[in-house]
């Protein structure tokens, strides 16, 4: 079989969706998940600008930077709506709910911003991808869980592609990343309310370790999908990317949340929708 991605780009972007479940499941893990947020996304952002200082050029041409704050406005409703989900529902309903809506949309917006088109068996992956993110969604315990699941869902279909318009600026990944996300921070902890201070001391003092190891896993995971970005279509990496389900479910597993025979052919169908779109 002929991969559509160099394998480079196809183990960057695998590598991307396990280290984006596993901060996912991390942040899962907290009590104050929405303070959790905030805080992993300050320590991604200064590991982002740290390594991006010392190990590479960095540039950020001013046509980027509308695109960095368009970025930034998506990230602070992504991180807000994907804390709140996971507040109110298990990892794999909320992470399935929410990927597979931004597969779903993604996809579209890819071919009309940017001209993607995907090949039949392509469609035929993503179509089997989104059959099983949503198959994971049953028996949801929080209807506003899943109103929030769905609203990241669209913010997951839209930053890729604004990411994907701000590097064909000339802009590097490292100063995209840190940027977009550095700017998304204040709005993050601002929708903390006014006992925001006592809120972040209090996540600090209770899960500060993994809280500065899910911040490291989040700012790898998104500089590996920015990187291969840069040189391939959004629509087929998100799909690709969302692979991540597949891992999210394992985590899941291992969280002691309950796993029926429907979540096990969910996964096997997202299995096979990354074979074909890969």
């Amino acid at each position: 079989m002929t991969l559509s991605l160099p394998a480079g780009a196809l183990a960057f972007i695998l590598l991307s969706a396990v280290l984006h479940a596993a901060w996912n499941a991390v942040l899962k893990s907290t009590e104050d998940k929405a303070a959790a947020s905030a805080l992993l996304g300050a320590v991604s952002v200064a590991a982002a600008g740290l390594v991006g200082a010392l190990a590479f050029e960095l540039s950020a041409p001013a046509a980027a930077l509308p695109w960095v704050v368009a970025c930034a406005g998506v990230e602070v409703l992504y991180f807000v709506t994907l804390a709140a989900a996971l507040q109110r529902l298990p990892l794999g309903t909320g992470y399935g709910l929410s990927r597979g809506l931004g597969l779903l949309l993604v996809v579209p917006g890819a071919l009309l911003l940017f001209g993607e088109r995907l090949a039949p068996s392509e469609l035929a992956g993503v179509a089997l991808l989104s059959a099983g993110l949503f198959a994971l969604v049953q028996g949801a315990p929080s209807r506003s869980g899943v109103v929030l699941a769905a609203v990241c869902g669209v913010t997951i279909a839209v930053y890729p592609l604004l990411y994907k318009r701000a590097l064909a600026e000339g802009i590097d990944a490292f100063t995209l990343f840190a940027g977009s996300v550095g700017l998304s921070v204040p709005g993050q902890i601002a929708m903390l309310g006014s006992g925001r201070r006592r809120r972040l001391a209090a996540c600090m003092r209770q899960h500060g370790p993994i809280v500065l190891v899910a911040g490291l896993l989040c700012c790898t995971s998104f500089l590996l999908f920015l990187v291969v970005l840069k040189e391939h279509g959004p629509g087929r990496l998100t799909a690709l990317r969302n692979s991540s389900v597949l891992f999210a479910s394992l985590f899941s597993m291992l969280r002691g949340e309950e796993r029926t025979l429907r979540d096990g052919l969910s996964a096997l169908a997202v299995g096979a929708g990354c074979v074909l779109v890969a």
